[in-house]
């Protein structure tokens, strides 16, 4: 009897240790199993909608969708996705945005995905956010961007009573085949200013 008491409390324990909570803000990137990298404070919820930005005949439209306690072994998190739009010309070039609809079992099959909250002073630095706001860096897996992909800045923000986003493109990889031409991104890189619709 004395050993079942003690193999209980043994499994209640380690239970409890593993399904801690921990705030996405104070993630350092470090997995912790069955842990739960919890928006406590709801930051990615500010990004949540549909925004656009049009430029004469260039138009890019994205779409941001928040998700709750999403299971990615060996740890579950809170996470935003996104979709593109994006027209060059009059031309649209490719269009994602009906799949931030879709019920993706893995999350990190939309374009866009992630949940790493950083400050106004981590790279690249944002002079004009507001004391303590926080910014939202996500993947782009660049699919539909000739396969150039990278990173992915979002900055809330007012303007005239409209809401807006500020977003930075910065690639980092490239997936080509040995003897094909280096791809160029569709979406140029840089800073765009999407306004919400």
């Amino acid at each position: 009897m004395k050993n079942i008491i003690i193999i209980i409390i043994a499994s209640f324990v380690s239970l409890s240790c593993k399904s801690q909570t921990i705030n996405i803000k104070d993630w350092d990137g470090t997995p912790s199993n069955g842990a739960y990298y919890k928006d406590i404070d709801n930051e990615l919820n500010q990004f949540e909608g549909t925004y656009r930005y049009i430029n004469g005949n260039d138009e890019l439209t994205m779409v941001f969708k928040k998700h709750v306690n999403f299971y990615a072994p060996p740890y579950s998190e809170d996470l935003l996705t996104g979709e593109i739009k994006y027209k060059k010309d009059g031309v649209v070039l490719f269009d994602n945005l009906s799949k931030i609809n879709d019920n993706l079992e893995n999350k990190y099959l939309h374009d866009i995905c992630g949940n790493s909250l950083i400050s106004n002073t981590t790279r690249p630095e944002c002079d004009d956010c507001q004391l303590n706001q926080f910014r939202a860096r996500l993947i782009f897996f660049g699919i539909s961007n000739n396969n150039v992909g990278g990173s992915v800045y979002l900055q809330k923000f007012m303007e005239s009573g409209q809401e807006k986003i500020k977003v930075l493109f910065l690639y980092r990889s490239q997936s080509y085949m040995e003897g094909q031409d280096v791809p160029t991104p569709l979406i140029p890189w840089g800073y765009y200013t999407l306004t919400k619709i």
